[in-house]
């Protein structure tokens, strides 16, 4: 299954979105951001869209407009917002969301994610990757797999993967799909090297 991506802020009343730039953790805007070119049929069966709080993660403090004002008829919402600490994810179940991805970097600290995996089944952990190292708090990095395995003993069996400069090769996927199946890639591209190995979800921007 595909996830599209989609960057977005609520601007001037409505939900817009653009291509991003990365840089470690912080993600910006390439372009103006525009109503986003997406839809779904209703009439098939509902997907996932993750929409991604850029304001939210900007700022360090979710975008409540965005949250509750952004509609996708025919869609199962994500979303990825910066969380501190478990009453933002209270209070980001207030939209009308499915799955909330949570940043590991933006956590107070490891309590936060086994608190957010008792709050609720819909969590996911998001680990950002550079340079093939997971990016943590205070610009610390440490190894994908101990990370993988840190969450893993908190009860999460899907985490996302952000590859955020498109360095993890082919062999490395592999890898961690041999021992983590169930983990999500989420790329840049859709023709990258993650895209054969088997995952069964894959998130890519739009």
């Amino acid at each position: 299954m595909e996830i599209p991506a989609l960057y977005s802020v609520f601007k001037n009343g409505e939900v817009r979105s653009a291509p991003v730039r990365f840089d470690g953790t912080r993600i910006s805007f390439e372009t103006e951001p525009a109503p986003p070119a997406y839809s779904a049929d209703e009439t098939e069966d509902r997907m996932p869209i993750l929409v991604v709080d850029m304001r939210g993660l900007g700022r360090k403090e979710m975008d409540d407009r965005l949250i509750t004002d952004m509609k996708f008829p025919g869609s199962d919402v994500w979303l990825m917002t910066h969380i501190k600490d478990v009453e933002d994810v209270f209070d980001s179940f207030m939209g009308d969301i499915v799955k909330l991805l949570i940043p590991y970097h933006t956590t107070r600290n490891d309590l936060v994610m086994s608190e957010a995996y008792e709050v609720s089944e819909h969590c996911m952990p998001v680990l950002f990757v550079s340079q093939g190292r997971v990016l943590c708090r205070g610009e610390q990095t440490t190894d994908i797999r101990e990370a993988m395995e840190g969450l893993a003993g908190r009860g999460f069996l899907e985490t996302a993967v952000l590859d955020t400069d498109s360095l993890l090769r082919a062999e490395d996927w592999a890898y961690l799909y041999d021992r983590f199946p169930e983990l999500i890639p989420f790329v840049r591209k859709k023709d990258g090297p993650a895209g054969d190995i088997g995952f069964q979800k894959i998130i890519v921007d739009l």
